[in-house]
């Protein structure tokens, strides 16, 4: 039950996310994406199964990229694949380390955690539009952005600010 005091605008305490993707090769800055995120359903479980301590919680431990083009709902599960059914389905994962991240506690009005990985595509993926984060096998979020051709000897670096609002 929502009390009468708090009306959905009065402040949005849901994590928010932002994204800016850069592909480089040799040093050079091949493409560059900024976009925002939708945590799913699936995301805000992980949370909850991690404040609760369940046996099998994880963390973010890896990121996926796919060929969607369009937003996420809240219960989508699953990043779409690519139509080259020969594109390994281990080709669009790349592990998240836990120096990868970092935490970010004295703001005002939000803790943000600051995730700063590098995937390096194995073999080429044309047209990539998709990407999100996976504790397990669960997805954590879902950004979609304009199409990037990814090769082997690139790297992508994903920098995502993931902002946990407290307070009002």
């Amino acid at each position: 039950m929502t009390s009468p005091c708090l009306t959905q605008n009065s402040f949005d305490l849901r994590p928010r996310g932002r994204l800016r993707l850069c592909v480089h090769q040799e040093q050079q800055l091949l493409a560059e994406r900024r976009v925002r995120n939708i945590v799913l359903r699936q995301g805000a479980l992980v949370i909850a199964n991690l404040f609760a301590a369940r046996d099998g919680a994880a963390g973010i431990q890896k990121i996926q990229i796919g060929f969607g083009r369009e937003g996420a709902t809240a219960e989508t599960t699953s990043l779409v694949p690519p139509d080259d059914a020969t594109i390994a389905a281990t080709a669009l994962v790349s592990d998240v380390a836990p120096g990868d991240f970092k935490v970010v506690s004295d703001k005002a009005d939000m803790v943000t955690v600051l995730v700063s990985t590098v995937f390096r595509p194995s073999v080429e993926l044309v047209d990539v539009t998709e990407a999100g984060l996976l504790a397990g096998d669960k997805l954590y979020n879902q950004v979609v952005f304009e199409p990037v051709t990814l090769r082997p000897g690139q790297d992508v670096t994903f920098f995502w600010e993931i902002d946990f609002p407290f307070g009002h």
